[in-house]
């Protein structure tokens, strides 16, 4: 085996789980897994993704013709006469392009995300300390809403943000909830937002400046369309850390 493969062949796990490798390349991954405990712990982690990824998918019912199509293809695919050499990693992918919907889809959500865990893992061996892209800042509910609950997110920079709310109880047609954002004593609406039947709602939080100047972010009952300043209920809210 070369050693180009021996220092290479986690990249070659993920095709090698889709059977997306040549015989020969199989072939010498096989022998390096068989001595080597670092590659069999990762194929090990990458093909219980693989037999799980299907029971992740919403069960639907497939239209009448998709089984008609699907034996079709599989009948043509018996009366094809064997390659006269052994297909590439690229012509099997090719042929993943040809199967029916139903497959081919499956297909990419195994490769996409075998590759963005394999992906992952490699940033993070690189990356001894774990960094944090963005705050996540979890809103206090108020008696108001005792069972509500609101995350607000600010990107790292803290230019800007999304709030998100749940079980917050749904509004007639005359009120919405109006967010606000306090800095030194001045409250400045972030706007507002109604929820849908569940109580459930996002915002992207409109300010004249970066959100991470601000102090704290409430959120109350206001009549439609806003107020200039709070006047109703408050019922969530929490504070900002710098």
């Amino acid at each position: 085996m070369t050693a180009e493969l021996i220092n290479h062949v986690l990249d070659l796990l993920p095709a090698y789980v889709v059977d997306a490798l040549t015989d020969e390349e199989t072939g010498q991954v096989a022998e390096h897994l068989a001595g080597c405990q670092t590659c069999q712990e990762e194929l090990a982690r990458l093909q219980q993704v693989a037999d799980d990824l299907p029971l992740a998918l919403a069960q639907t019912t497939p239209p009448p013709r998709v089984k008609e199509v699907l034996m079709s293809a599989i009948h043509s695919r018996r009366l094809e006469a064997a390659p006269a050499k052994q297909p590439t990693a690229w012509q099997k992918l090719a042929g993943f392009l040809r199967m029916p919907l139903p497959a081919l889809g499956l297909t990419f959500i195994v490769l996409l995300a075998i590759g963005n865990i394999f992906l992952l893992r490699q940033l993070n061996l690189a990356n001894n300390q774990a960094t944090t892209p963005m705050k996540v800042i979890a809103l206090a509910n108020t008696q108001n809403a005792p069972g509500a609950n609101g995350t607000l997110i600010i990107n790292q920079p803290g230019d800007y943000g999304t709030l998100v709310v749940d079980k917050l109880a749904t509004l007639d047609s005359s009120q919405q909830y109006q967010v606000w954002l306090l800095n030194n004593g001045e409250r400045i609406s972030g706007g507002v937002f109604s929820v849908n039947p569940d109580g459930y709602a996002s915002l992207e939080i409109m300010a004249p400046k970066p959100l991470a100047q601000f102090d704290s972010v409430g959120i109350t009952i206001e009549p439609f369309g806003g107020s200039p300043g709070p006047t109703g209920p408050k019922v969530l809210g929490g504070a900002i850390p710098h």
